[in-house]
């Protein structure tokens, strides 16, 4: 029985590690950090942009409605 253990806990452990799958030649993986790095500044000044944009536009408005 203390034989038995620990052969079934190391066949159960070989047994999950398996090899990653291969990556595919035709179309290489792109880095995820890198696209992260780009566009996460581009889309919070996007953001921002469009907050100026309707701020600007509210006050058009109210100029146009106190005329």
């Amino acid at each position: 029985m203390r034989v038995l253990i620990p052969v079934l806990l190391s066949a159960v452990a070989l047994a999950g590690c398996q090899r990653p799958a291969t990556p595919n030649p035709e179309r290489p993986p792109q880095p995820q950090a890198m696209a992260k790095a780009i566009n996460q500044p581009l889309d919070r000044a996007k953001s921002v942009q469009k907050t100026l944009d309707e701020a600007a536009e509210r006050e058009r408005k109210a100029e146009a409605d106190a005329q």
